[in-house]
């Protein structure tokens, strides 16, 4: 029995990164899962030297944009001192977490993989990661025509679309990094060649903070092409088809509750974190915003932004469904499914520019002065190409039409502003609902909706969902983002699994080991409850939105069917028109 006095981690604190698109951010919690600090870093106005807008710069072709991670490192070194300025003890933060977004990779070079290794407290962390330190601006495309001969070679490699999404979970397609990362081997085969490492921006911001080459998490590494969702190892043939020894270019992929190592020298010497402090594996904005969801039994999360996005738990790896699967960052051997829509939140805003000048107070207005259904119009508003289905247009149903007339075609040219109103909304809730009930989900009694993004705190729009998906939609009301949280909890849980519950006495071992250790789930219990309701279901609106979503369903074959499919596909299959 070991008679050391029990220690005392109350004091501790732990802290959550979030390297964004546009900003970084950081928050400390205490031990109870309290905020203490918060700060954040906007590229655009903190670093106007870099010349950004919205955080990125246009690269030299159509559709693509580059950001030079000099100003990632630099927005670093000023996140510390803002936090340092608020009061922060810096020392008492154990555990440390990250996310970030995934857009781009970092490509070092052989000084780079040396500077970091080497870093000195003497200079600023900018000073020594230099643009030397990279063959390449990170870069990115937005558009699957930028790499369509990329995404189709790699998919040939394995056989297929099919079987790439059943090795990796993904289609291949603009956005994901083994695709990118070919086309930089094909667009720049020098700065390929002198890259020793590549990153993702997760592991990028890992490797800061370590002072070593981070490991690519399983989780982000999911949304590249290139890991076996199943075996949860690069794939071989995927490597090889991508790029030539790009197998030499990646850390061995590991799981996203594992620690990268203990915070450098440099972060003791100059802000005065302790030695110990815990780096824990940094992973995905989206896979972050789930880490800070307590009960993911039965639950949709539904962003609403300018893109919307629907993010469903599962414990199954069904690859044949549509969107992209990925290991969950925190229940081992388990998934998460992830579904984007182009076509969300900036189609809002412009049907609400149509019929009521921008005024969202009006728009609301409009959508309380119709009833449930909408008297059976039925518009959908695909102002870019939709992912699944493959299909772009506009088409408004009345109810006097026949899906069997000639007018089924065309359709109505407008409809009343109010009734324009809602028939955008309703549609796009109809459409993101089928999508779901076409995967296998089982929208019952029991499931819950979160909603989050921009749009989510509009009460008319979160009703509608409410009342097409016939479940109650709450909203996270926290204190700072969902995904910095998540990474803090993941910070937090990771102390408790690698410290808390260990002890290097045999007998404690012995001792403890009659105790199950708690799941991550299981202990984040204790954090505060930041879901509140925001609206339920109307009485009987399954009855009033079942025959419309037949109706909807139609239309959609009808456009899809209307419209040339480009042969590029991002994650679309014939057989989900079938499935709605």
């Amino acid at each position: 029995m070991c008679h050391r006095a029990p220690p005392d981690y109350s004091l501790n604190t732990y802290m959550g990164i979030h390297l964004g698109i546009e900003k970084l951010e950081a928050v400390i919690l205490n031990s109870k899962f309290e905020l203490m600090h918060n700060a954040v870093v906007r590229y655009d106005v903190d670093l106007p030297e870099y010349k950004t807008q919205k955080g990125v710069n246009p690269g030299v072709d159509l559709d693509q944009f580059e950001v030079n991670p000099v100003m990632y490192i630099k927005a670093l070194h000023i996140l510390f001192n803002c936090l340092v300025s608020q009061g922060a003890d810096l020392y008492k933060v154990a555990a440390i977490a990250g996310a970030a977004h995934h857009h781009g990779a970092i490509y070092w070079s052989l000084a780079g993989f040396r500077a970091l290794c080497g870093l000195t407290a003497l200079t600023s962390l900018h000073e020594q990661l230099t643009e030397k330190c990279f063959t390449l601006r990170s870069l990115y495309w937005v558009n699957d025509d930028c790499i369509h001969t990329q995404c189709r070679a790699i998919e040939k490699a394995v056989g297929g679309a099919r079987k790439l999404k059943k090795i990796t979970g993904s289609h291949a397609f603009a956005g994901l990094t083994g695709p990118e990362i070919r086309n930089v081997h094909v667009t720049y085969p020098d700065e390929y060649q002198r890259t020793v490492r590549i990153s993702l921006i997760s592991s990028f911001l890992a490797s800061l903070l370590t002072g070593t080459m981070a490991s690519i998490d399983h989780s982000d590494g999911s949304l590249m092409n290139l890991l076996g969702i199943h075996e949860k190892e690069w794939s071989k043939v995927l490597l090889e088809a991508c790029a030539p020894e790009l197998a030499s270019r990646l850390m061995p992929p590991i799981a996203t509750n594992r620690l990268q190592g203990r915070i450098n020298k440099y972060y003791v010497t100059r802000w005065k974190f302790r030695s110990d402090c815990m780096i824990v594996a940094a992973t995905n904005s989206n896979s972050s915003l789930l880490a800070s969801i307590k009960d993911q039994e039965n639950v949709i999360i539904l962003s609403l932004s300018q893109h919307d996005m629907i993010i469903l738990p599962t414990k199954e790896c069904s690859v044949e469904e549509e969107g992209q699967t990925m290991c969950h960052p925190t229940i081992p051997n388990a998934y998460m499914n992830f579904f984007r829509f182009p076509n969300g939140g900036l189609v809002r805003e412009r049907i609400c520019q149509e019929v009521a000048n921008g005024n969202w107070t009006q728009f609301d207005e409009m959508l309380a002065d119709t009833p449930i259904g909408n008297e059976g119009n039925i518009a959908i508003h695909f102002d870019e190409m939709e992912l699944t289905p493959k299909a772009q247009g506009t088409l408004r149903w009345d109810s006097a039409i026949s899906e069997l007339a000639t007018e089924a075609l065309t359709g109505r040219q407008r409809f009343e502003p109010r009734f324009e109103a809602r028939a955008v909304i309703e549609a796009q809730m109809m459409h993101h609902c089928g999508i779901i009930v076409g995967t296998g989900f089982i929208i019952d009694s029991n499931t819950r909706i979160i909603a989050i993004g921009e749009h989510s705190s509009n009460s008319s729009i979160l009703q509608i969902a409410a009342d097409v998906f016939n479940a109650p939609v709450y909203r996270y009301e926290m204190p700072a983002d969902p995904r910095l949280m998540g990474a803090a909890y993941r910070a937090r849980y990771a102390f408790y699994e690698y410290r808390e519950v260990n002890c290097n006495c045999c007998k404690c071992k012995i001792r403890h080991g009659s105790q199950p250790q708690l799941s991550y789930s299981e202990f984040i219990q204790n954090s505060p409850d930041y879901l509140k309701l925001a609206t339920e279901p109307a009485p009987n609106c399954d009855k009033i939105y079942a025959p419309l979503k037949d109706r909807y369903a139609q239309m959609l074959r009808q456009l899809a069917a209307s419209k040339p499919i480009h042969e590029a596909r991002f994650e679309g299959d014939p057989n989900v028109l079938r499935q709605l």
